[in-house]
């Protein structure tokens, strides 16, 4: 993995690679075909994934069952199935994707002024840029276990383009400089043990076994600290692991059938 112009180009550092094979092995994701990917925005590395394999993860599930045709809007109002108005973009962009039990497809809207960064891509085919970013939210929001801290780089265009303007950490107004979150992989695959929890009582071990490895501050690839993590993800937990039903079994001693015996006529007994 490197960056920077042909003449300078710059290794990733080892954090950085080993935090990338993690991501690999926890996904099955394969970056040779280009489906996961380093990339460095802004002086920052950061691990992205292609939509190629945003769909690859949510088919390889086993729960996902397609999704409807990507429709835009101008006022929220009307939405279109084909977007051919080449004087200006597509205000939103929104798709369902349908998995397995679920009544209803999750619905995901993106918005253009959320993510478009302005750049080439978005001039050129803004269509098709936003309506990638709608499908990445509607395939995290359908399988958040397998997607929860990947995205994808249309998602991530518009979060680099302030950190082009310098690299240096800025200062608040009590003149401290802004913290940089740690990058270096992690111990645990702390995403996956996280997402099993089923309530905050389970989900306070994990935080204690991180805060104790020293492993909090490390950033995931949506550039939250994996302890920023875990708070948006208390707040959508129930305080305790909901209790289910248990049905007692009962031990029955089957009787012990006495089976009548043959009597042969003139027969020996013996």
């Amino acid at each position: 993995m490197v960056s920077g112009p042909a003449n300078n180009k710059r290794l990733a550092p080892r954090p950085v690679v080993e935090a990338f094979l993690a991501h690999c092995h926890r996904t099955g994701l394969d970056p040779i075909a280009r489906q996961i990917y380093a990339i460095e925005r802004g002086g920052k590395w950061g691990i992205q994934m292609s939509i190629d394999g945003a769909r690859l993860v949510a088919e390889r599930s086993g729960e996902y069952e397609g999704q409807t045709p990507v429709q835009w809007t101008a006022d929220g109002v009307t939405w279109v199935d084909v977007w051919l108005d080449e004087t200006k973009p597509p205000a939103a962009a929104r798709v369902g994707v349908y998995r397995r039990s679920f009544r209803e497809p999750l619905i995901a809207v993106a918005t253009f002024k959320a993510y478009s960064a302005g750049g080439q891509m978005w001039s050129k085919m803004p269509a098709l840029m936003l309506g990638k970013c709608a499908e990445a939210l509607a395939l995290r929001k359908a399988f958040p276990q397998d997607l929860s801290g990947l995205y994808t780089s249309e998602e991530m265009d518009q979060a680099s383009a302030p950190a082009q303007a310098g690299n240096a950490p800025q200062a608040d107004a009590h003149g401290r400089s802004e913290q940089v979150a740690e990058v270096r992989a992690p111990r645990k695959d702390w995403l996956a043990l996280a997402n099993a929890a089923r309530s905050r009582a389970e989900l306070r071990p994990v935080f204690q076994e991180a805060s104790a490895a020293g492993d909090l501050d490390v950033q995931i690839a949506d550039g939250r600290t994996f302890k920023q993590y875990l708070w948006d993800l208390r707040a959508t937990l129930p305080e305790e692991t909901p209790v289910e039903d248990v049905v007692d079994a009962v031990i029955v001693d089957e009787p012990v059938t006495e089976w009548p015996t043959a009597t042969i006529p003139n027969g020996d007994p013996s």
